[in-house]
């Protein structure tokens, strides 16, 4: 996999996967948080990517 993959698999694990979302906001919010969390831990998503040093 490219890392645009697994970032999306990433992701899907996160916000969906065995998640019950009462409604689209729910899930917007979801993925608003993954984002922010990503955002915050650089070294996280460079590891779990694969793109690690």
């Amino acid at each position: 996999m490219n890392p645009i993959e697994r970032l999306w698999k990433w992701l899907k694990d996160a916000v969906i996967a065995n998640v019950f979302h009462k409604d689209q906001m729910d899930i917007d919010q979801a993925i608003a948080r993954f984002m922010e969390y990503i955002d915050q831990q650089p070294e996280e998503v460079l590891r779990r990517l694969g793109c690690a040093a």
